[in-house]
């Protein structure tokens, strides 16, 4: 049940839900720009915890390489 309210679950989740009730939701610029900010410092925070838990393994530096190199790379296409 605690996985239910993780925020990245529940903004999909009622996101989902406003797409199928075909709701005409409009949130406002510094609010869209708040929530965006908490979901990402959510992930980011999970994601750190996840890691500094596990450790610093060759397959986990390769993936951050890699996702390093393609933060760099997409937004350039």
């Amino acid at each position: 049940m605690q996985s239910f309210l993780d925020p990245a679950i529940l903004f999909f989740v009622f996101g989902l839900l406003a797409g199928r009730l075909k709701s005409n939701l409009e949130i406002p610029p510094q609010v869209s720009r708040f929530l965006s900010l908490y979901l990402l410092m959510a992930l980011g925070l999970k994601g750190g915890f996840a890691l500094s838990e596990s450790g610093l393994t060759s397959a986990v530096a390769i993936s951050l390489g890699c996702a390093l190199g393609l933060a760099f790379v997409v937004p350039a296409l």
